[in-house]
Order: C-alpha cells, then structure tokens, then sequence
C-alpha cells in the first residue's frame, strides 16, 4: 500500500501549530475525518520513559479536544527498532 507522505515544515521545533494547520486543512472539510497514527515508544526502564515519549504525551494532549481527529497510539518496542537495509534497485 502506498501513502503519499507530506513533510511540513516545524520552525524551531514546534510542533504544535505545523500539526494543528495541517490536521485543520483537511477537518475544515465538512465531513471529514483525521485519523493521526503515532508510534509511542514503550521501554524496559521506568526512567527512560523520561528521556522518550515526551512528543507522543505532548500530541496527544493537542489533538484531545479537536474536533473530527482520531488519534491512534500504536506500541514500539525499544528492542524492536532496527534500521531497516537500504533497498537494491535490481537491474
């Protein structure tokens, strides 16, 4: 399945109001929804849980109260990252 990916410009790493004008541009819409997937970092210490996961609190927060936003949390173990390889063109 292929999903075009829109990059959006955060000015000083505030995320707040590139989110909220890019979820609003397509709610302004009568009848649409926004579903906001977001991945969330689940670690083996409680004490990491401060250095990860403060964006994920943060949006969460943001979009509680937007109306037509749909936001799904989805579990990412910390063992489970890897760096996926590179894909080789064939040819």
């Amino acid at each position: 399945m292929r999903i075009p990916l829109d990059i959006v410009e955060a000015p000083f790493r505030d995320l707040a109001r590139p989110m909220l004008e890019e979820v609003r541009r397509f709610t302004s819409k009568p009848g649409t929804l926004v579903i906001v997937v977001m991945p969330e970092l689940i670690v083996s210490q409680r004490w990491h849980f401060l250095l990860h996961n403060q964006n994920a609190l943060f949006v969460k927060r943001l979009f509680l109260f937007e109306p037509n936003v749909i936001l799904s949390s989805v579990p990412l173990r910390r063992s489970r990252i890897q760096r996926q390889p590179e894909a080789v063109p064939a040819g």
